[in-house]
């Protein structure tokens, strides 16, 4: 396995479907887990994951795409999660980061984790200047986590009539 970066209790990780389809398989299927996921399935087929994985081969030498959320104990290891790393098409100095953790592991400090070690790594990592993160104005626990790691509150955008999306922005400064 590949880390593309690594906490105290995490490793991102490239996915290799042939080990993580079951893990991912069962993440992408709980719909409380995926309630805040904006083009989320309700059912997602083995089939499904395999097309939206592909991408990655095309993005991993850039150390971009999707990758797993691994939780590491003393005696092993598991899939708790999916983070995405997407270079923004309409500003190139711009890169968009999205999670998923299993709701098992929600309100366990994993996500500030996972965050706050993510904009070091894109610091340290990668030329560009601003994070964007997207997500549903009703998930205020994303928001004020957002809001806690020095991310700004920026736009919004109506999805579908009374659900707003708002965009979060994180400025690195060097």
């Amino acid at each position: 396995m590949f880390n593309i970066l690594e906490t105290s209790r995490l490793l991102i990780q490239t996915i290799h479907l042939d080990q993580d389809l079951p893990s991912l398989l069962e993440i992408h299927n709980n719909l409380n887990t995926m309630r805040w996921i904006p083009n989320n399935k309700v059912h997602w087929t083995p089939e499904d994951l395999v097309n939206k994985y592909q991408l990655n081969q095309n993005l991993y030498p850039q150390q971009l795409g999707l990758y797993k959320i691994v939780l590491k104990t003393k005696n092993t290891s598991f899939v708790i999660g999916e983070l995405g790393l997407f270079p923004c098409t309409n500003a190139r100095s711009y890169i968009e980061i999205g999670y998923i953790i299993h709701d098992f592991f929600w309100k366990k400090g994993l996500a500030t984790e996972l965050l706050q070690a993510l904009i070091l790594h894109i610091q340290q990592h990668f030329s560009y200047t601003v994070i964007c993160a997207q997500l549903f104005e009703a998930n205020v626990h994303s928001k004020s986590l957002l809001e806690r790691c020095g991310f700004e509150y920026t736009s919004s955008e109506e999805v579908r009539p009374s659900v707003k999306k708002l965009i979060y922005h994180y400025y690195i400064v060097r």
